[in-house]
């Protein structure tokens, strides 16, 4: 297989980079959004014994993970669309990939709200994530023939992306920061 047969195989499976854009904008939204909550939530008590300093660079850490994170939840998508036939994921990629991102991670922070609360995993947690990968798996189906919904999940995506203007430049100085501290640290030791 040469490189343009290559290229033409990865143009029929994937998306388009508008397409991958808008759901990579409903990703950033959440998990950006997940951390912000948590970092707002957390803020009033590391007032009394971090400095202003410590607490930006803990955002800068923050911004950096959710970046990773974020590329591995629109990678996974990606592998999912380029497994899948074209006419099942990939026409409606917009749609589904916002409908299945919004239940994953609603369904993500549902269990680790739980794990949390019993500060152990729940008995029987395989056979729930099981019964949710298969409710999920139905509701993207279902989604997929309204209509309605597919056009709504589509314009929610396509405004989100204006949270890859914010955040992506944020991330990118979170990365400086946290390479320029610990390129410091490493000529300290």
């Amino acid at each position: 297989m040469n490189f343009n047969d290559l290229k033409m195989w990865i143009a029929k499976r994937l998306p388009t980079t508008q397409q991958t854009a808008a759901v990579y904008g409903v990703i950033v939204l959440i998990v950006y959004g997940w951390t912000l909550y948590w970092f707002a939530w957390k803020l009033p008590s590391w007032l009394y014994f971090l400095s202003a300093g410590e607490i930006l660079v803990s955002l800068a850490y923050s911004m950096v993970v959710n970046f990773i994170e974020s590329l591995i939840v629109l990678f996974a998508l990606l592998l999912i669309c380029a497994i899948l036939p074209p006419h099942w994921f990939r026409e409606r990629f917009t749609a589904l990939g916002t409908a299945l991102v919004i239940l994953v991670m609603v369904a993500l922070a549902y269990y680790l709200g739980t794990i949390i609360a019993l500060q152990d995993f729940p008995p029987y947690l395989g056979w729930y994530v099981l019964l949710t990968v298969t409710g999920i798996a139905l509701a993207v189906f279902l989604i997929s023939k309204i209509k309605l919904l597919v056009k709504l999940l589509e314009e929610i995506a396509n405004r989100a992306i204006i949270f890859l203007y914010l955040f992506l430049p944020l991330s990118a100085i979170s990365f400086m920061v946290v390479l320029i501290r610990n390129i410091i640290e490493a000529f300290h030791v």
